[in-house]
């Protein structure tokens, strides 16, 4: 019911709204729709897509824009019957997905500019304690007053039981030597995470970066910090840098980013120290670095330890790399060495014909320098721009011994029409899931 009223809202900004004071009124969206058959299992299916914005100019200078995006729909034709994809309603519900008003302007004559949303928010302070787009709500962004900037939020989301009351804010301080901010999120009733971070420039050359992030009912913790300093008083320039880390077992704040962006992920309970000198020697790049680490959830740093060296080098328009890793694994009665050797060559984006346009890579890995069990990597994409087969992409992907959740095969073909309309052809593997399809789709911004 939420989402409705914001979207009916938006209705009501253009009917009263524009005949009084707007300059002008702009309607927009995007509409997509993807048909896809699947040739393992032999069934077809559809997504549609729908999003709308309308956007209203004021005399003033203010604008006002409104946006309604409904959830992708899934549907097939059975026996001449159009029959809604239950699996896919499920997964992401029927209606509205997201709605929302912005207003960019001051609150006052000649006040600060700053934008203000009613309805769903998207926020992004820090992906330690906020990076979420499920509160509903009302939020300030970007008010700013000298050198100082502000923003805050009130709302409520779905907790586990109902919906929840969230707020926060941030204040960000720039200077000429240095930035900082701080954040405060309250979600629920009592739960409170925080965050305080800086970033600072004291001299020449050296740059200091620090962060602290908490859950203070909890007494979870986050600490990142690293310094780099430009070595340039010897005969060749390096970059020195020091760094430390710090993450409490259960750290695990309401609103912290999800997936592939949490910035915590395997790192539960560990405590590291790291170092790095960095150069360049005529035409080649050369690391050396080195870590402590500790896994125990107990700020030690006394589990493993780790030094590694890596040069690379560009010739004749190749990207050329190679690495070692030493990796020391101490346990209580047994100390484990593990060595890797890597190497690697690619190139980027390369016109090998006219109008062919190739990038591609290979990479090896060996492990305890044993051929058995040795890890390939390989990638290819090749572009078309000429003739009939002009907008013709073709790319994929070849991993020996992929990661968990990583595809070990891919296989994509994709042609955009001059019609607008998008041809291909999917094919990957992750482990024992099988994704083999052709599909044609088309997308209209308006």
């Amino acid at each position: 019911m939420k989402k409705l009223a914001v979207a009916l809202a938006v209705l009501i900004v253009a009917v009263v709204a524009l005949p009084v004071s707007a300059a002008q009124m702009t309607l927009g969206g995007k509409l997509s729709s993807e048909v896809a058959y699947d040739l393992e299992g032999k069934e077809s299916s559809t997504i549609t897509d729908l999003t709308l914005e309308l956007g209203v100019g004021f005399t003033g200078g203010q604008t006002i824009r409104g946006v309604v995006e409904m959830t992708p729909m899934g549907w097939s034709f059975e026996n001449g019957s159009i029959v809604i994809d239950e699996d896919h309603s499920e997964t992401y519900g029927l209606g509205i997905k997201t709605a929302y008003i912005e207003a960019a302007g001051p609150y006052w004559t000649g006040g600060p500019a700053m934008v203000t949303r009613v309805g769903d928010l998207d926020l992004a302070y820090s992906p330690f304690i906020l990076d979420t787009k499920k509160i509903d709500g009302i939020s300030i962004t970007g008010l700013t007053m000298g050198s100082v900037t502000m923003d805050a939020f009130y709302g409520r989301y779905m907790g586990e039981e109902d919906h929840q009351p969230a707020a926060g804010g941030r204040i960000g301080v720039t200077m000429p030597i240095a930035a900082m901010d701080a954040a405060i999120v309250k979600s629920g009733a009592e739960d409170i995470d925080y965050l305080a971070r800086a970033s600072v420039v004291p001299m020449s050359n050296l740059v200091i970066n620090g962060l602290v992030a908490g859950e203070a009912n909890d007494d979870q913790i986050a600490i990142r910090a690293e310094a780099e300093y430009g070595i340039d008083f010897l005969p060749i320039d390096v970059a020195a840098s020091v760094g430390f880390r710090h993450t409490s077992g259960a750290f695990d704040p309401t609103f912290m980013a999800k997936g592939n962006r949490n910035p915590v992920d395997g790192e539960e309970g560990h405590t590291a120290v790291t170092a790095a000198l960095a150069t360049q020697v005529g035409r080649f790049g050369v690391t050396v670095d080195g870590e402590l680490l500790g896994t125990g959830n107990d700020w030690k740093m006394d589990d493993q330890r780790a030094i590694g060296a890596a040069v690379a080098t560009n010739f004749r328009g190749l990207d050329l790399r190679a690495g070692h890793r030493l990796t020391q694994r101490i346990e209580e009665e047994t100390t484990t060495n593990t060595n890797e050797t890597s190497v690697g060559v690619s190139i980027n984006e390369r016109a090998l014909l006219p109008n062919l346009v190739v990038s591609a890579s290979y990479d090896a890995t060996v492990t305890n320098f044993s051929l058995e069990g040795m890890r390939h990597v390989a990638r290819a994409a090749v572009g078309a721009d000429v003739g009939a087969f002009r907008g013709v992409k073709v790319a994929g992907l070849y991993d020996s011994r992929p990661a968990e959740d990583d595809p070990s095969r891919e296989l994509t073909v994709d042609y955009t029409a001059p019609n607008g309309v998008n041809l291909g052809y999917a094919y990957s593997v992750t482990g024992e899931t099988v994704n083999n399809k052709v599909f044609a789709g088309v997308e209209v911004s308006f």
